[in-house]
């Protein structure tokens, strides 16, 4: 039959070799359209876009094809773009805490206390063979108060005092008073007591002065590692002591510390900020000056979950309405209502997204200062009182007795609606691994580290930095 094509099989089994051929049928043009109107029609068009497609794919035609879907392109562009920017985050911003790209391998490298803590030991060495300029003024400005136990491992209290001390010009040493106190009911329990360096450095070694039914209650607290009585008693002796000294300041530091070379004139010139924006009045006052904080809670905390639900919907609204406007004016076959679906519902969602995977410190870094900082402040590390103000602390630690120290103070902080600074960049680092109050591996520790390894100044690290 001419037109047709013929399927034949040969059988080998044959002996006579016969060849069976197939004949298939034709169906006339006129039953191919009525089977064709069989299939729905989206099915059809589908079909035929496909083809189209891979005509212009085979023909090289990508870009040409692209050109004629601009929304298509826009939206690869975006993706392209978004990618991009993706891999900028995971890259930039490995050392923010609060960010979904946070590295704790490359987060906790002490870039610039590993040399810092160099420098406080070799200052220790040497300050063993001789006295460093003790101050011998009669109104020095600022009391530095440290309370130190023995720890298990290594007595960071050597670096704290060297860090302090450690680079400050004679007339800045001249204007500090440095008060150690051995905290511990046997003196010797401690390894630096006794040692040459910590008296040609200190102003005043402090032992307990105390009465036998007080010391008495020291051995059964240092037995029985009731630190929340203990640390309350250590930390009012010392500040005691200070407010006695006299000083205009008063620093109370923990033994586990380290301080930025030129620490001193970065503090006093925050103190003078602090003053002058809150002056202290009877009726009005402020109760201290942070030289150390964790970043780590300052991220996006879900106390503030509306507001930026809020912002979000707002940013997404106003996608919509830009794009409208702009469809008034310009691109008006482009920006299809499916456009305008896709950016609203697809784009600023990945957006917003990834502006808070980025983090809030990267998002919203704050400028080098001194600024109030009311709540997520942490820990006690470093506090500067006013001298008034610190006798109102030991009065209000004499009241409560036991707990934690920074946590009595926050207290009283919020109920008397006390300001309280903080100077950022931190001008002390903590460099404590194990806490002298225990439960160092708790729910709180993460990332491999203890409880006291993730009490970490970020921005401390940042002094080692060409642009700090």
């Amino acid at each position: 039959m001419i037109g047709q094509s013929e399927r034949c099989t040969f059988h080998s089994t044959n002996p006579e070799l016969t060849t069976v051929c197939q004949v298939p049928t034709v169906r006339p043009r006129a039953t191919t359209i009525a089977y064709l109107t069989k299939f729905p029609l989206p099915y059809i068009l589908y079909i035929k876009r496909t083809a189209e497609r891979r005509h212009a794919m085979r023909s090289g035609g990508v870009l040409r094809w692209l050109r004629g879907r601009p929304g298509t392109s826009a939206f690869l562009a975006f993706l392209l773009v978004y990618l991009a920017v993706f891999r900028y985050c995971s890259q930039a911003y490995y050392r923010d805490p609060t960010s979904a790209f946070f590295d704790p391998v490359r987060g906790y490298e002490p870039r610039y206390s590993a040399g810092r803590q160099n420098d406080a030991e070799t200052f220790i060495r040497n300050a063993n063979l001789t006295t460093y300029g003790q101050t011998t003024l009669q109104d020095p400005k600022m009391c530095i108060g440290i309370a130190t136990v023995a720890r298990e491992q290594d007595q960071y209290v050597r670096r704290t005092i060297g860090s302090l001390i450690d680079g400050l010009e004679p007339s800045e040493r001249e204007q500090i008073f440095l008060v150690v106190l051995i905290a511990h009911a046997d003196p010797q329990m401690h390894p630096i007591y006794g040692e040459p360096w910590l008296t040609n450095v200190a102003d005043k070694t402090l032992l307990y002065d105390v009465n036998q039914g007080r010391l008495q209650n020291l051995r059964d607290w240092e037995t029985n590692k009731d630190y929340r009585k203990k640390g309350v008693f250590d930390y009012t002796y010392v500040l005691q002591r200070c407010v006695d000294a006299g000083t205009q300041w008063i620093a109370m530091i923990e033994d586990d510390t380290l301080a930025v070379d030129g620490w001193f004139p970065r503090a006093m010139e925050a103190l003078q900020k602090a003053d002058e924006q809150h002056p202290t009045t009877d009726e009005m006052d402020w109760l201290y000056l942070r030289l150390f904080y964790t970043e780590e809670f300052l991220g996006w905390n879900k106390e503030e979950w509306r507001q930026y639900f809020a912002v979000s919907i707002a940013v997404t609204g106003m996608t919509g309405m830009a794009l409208l406007l702009i469809r008034q004016f310009l691109f008006e076959k482009t920006i299809t209502n499916n456009f305008i679906a896709v950016a609203c519902l697809v784009c600023a969602p990945a957006c917003i997204s990834l502006y808070f995977m980025a983090g809030r410190l990267s998002m919203q870094p704050p400028l080098p200062g001194v600024y109030p900082m009311p709540k997520y402040g942490c820990c006690a590390q470093g506090l500067v009182y006013s001298h008034r103000m610190a006798s109102k602390v030991i009065t209000r630690l004499a009241q409560v007795r036991e707990g934690y120290v920074d946590q009595i103070v926050e207290a009283w902080a919020n109920e008397a609606n006390l300001v309280r600074w903080v100077t950022i960049p931190s001008l002390l680092q903590h460099v404590g691994s194990s806490s002298s109050k225990g439960d160092d591996r708790g729910s709180a520790a993460k990332y491999g580290r203890s409880v006291a390894e993730k009490i970490w100044s970020f921005s401390f690290e940042e002094y080692g930095d060409e642009n700090t």
